[in-house]
C-alpha cells in the first residue's frame, strides 16, 4: 500500500475515534435534571421541591430531594414518585431560564447523586448551610452540613452557573459567603416562590 494511502486511512481512523469518544453517551433524556414541585407543605401555604434523577415519574426512584424532618433518615435521598408526591397535588416541571442542553442536565443529575452520597441532613432556615470559615471560594458538595429541599434545586443549578434566586451580588448559593448564605435563608426564597425564577416545562406529571 502506498505511503499516502496509509496516511489517509490513518487520518480517517483517528477522526472517527475522536468523534466516537466525544459523544456523550450519558446525555439526559425525558425530564432528567428538571426541577419538580408539589404543594401541601405548612398547611398548604408552601410547596416541596425535587430534581428528576430519572427520565419519567414511572421509573424506579426517579426523584432526588430532601424530604425534610430531623430524623437520622431525613437526608437528601433518591425516592419514589409516590413518596415525593405524598398524596399532594403536583405543581409542575421547571428548568433554569437559560435552557440547559441534555448534556448539562446530565451534570445536574450527577451532582444530585453526589449530594445523596453525602447524606446531608435538613435545615429549615437555610437553603444551603456550611461553615464559612472552612469553605474555600466555592462550597463543594462535601462541605454542605445541612440544606432544604429548594436548596437542593438551587445548589445543583447554580453550581453550573444557571442562576435561580438572588440579587446580582449574592445569587450564587454555591459561592462561600456569610451574607450570601444569609441571602438564601428564611422566607426570602421558598420552594413556592423559587419557581418564579425558573421556566415551566409542563404542568403535567412527567410520565
Amino acid at each position: 500500500m502506498k505511503k499516502d494511502k496509509k496516511l489517509f486511512i490513518s487520518v480517517i481512523a483517528t477522526f472517527l475515534l475522536i468523534t466516537m469518544l466525544s459523544i456523550n453517551v450519558n446525555a439526559a433524556t425525558g425530564y432528567q435534571g428538571y426541577a419538580i414541585y408539589r404543594d401541601g407543605v405548612f398547611f398548604n401555604t408552601n410547596w416541596h421541591a425535587g430534581i428528576m434523577d430519572e427520565p419519567y415519574s414511572t421509573d424506579y426512584k426517579p426523584v432526588t430531594h430532601h424530604p425534610g424532618g430531623f430524623g437520622s433518615n431525613d437526608i437528601v435521598k433518591w425516592d419514589t414518585w409516590d413518596n415525593f408526591i405524598d398524596g399532594k397535588t403536583f405543581k409542575g416541571v421547571y428548568r433554569p431560564n437559560s435552557n440547559p442542553s441534555s448534556s448539562q442536565r446530565d451534570l445536574f443529575v450527577s451532582m444530585g447523586r453526589k449530594l445523596i452520597n453525602e447524606k446531608i441532613p435538613y435545615n429549615l432556615a437555610y437553603q444551603v448551610y456550611y461553615d464559612t470559615s472552612t469553605s474555600g471560594t466555592w462550597v463543594d458538595h462535601d462541605e454542605i452540613s445541612s440544606m432544604r429541599c429548594d436548596g437542593v434545586v438551587e445548589y445543583i443549578y447554580e453550581w453550573y452557573g444557571f442562576r435561580v434566586y438572588g440579587n446580582g451580588t449574592y445569587w450564587d448559593v454555591t459561592k462561600n459567603s456569610f451574607w450570601g448564605r444569609d441571602h438564601h435563608s428564611g422566607t426570602a426564597v421558598t420552594p413556592k416562590s423559587q419557581v418564579n425564577y425558573l421556566t415551566k416545562v409542563t404542568s403535567s406529571v412527567p410520565d
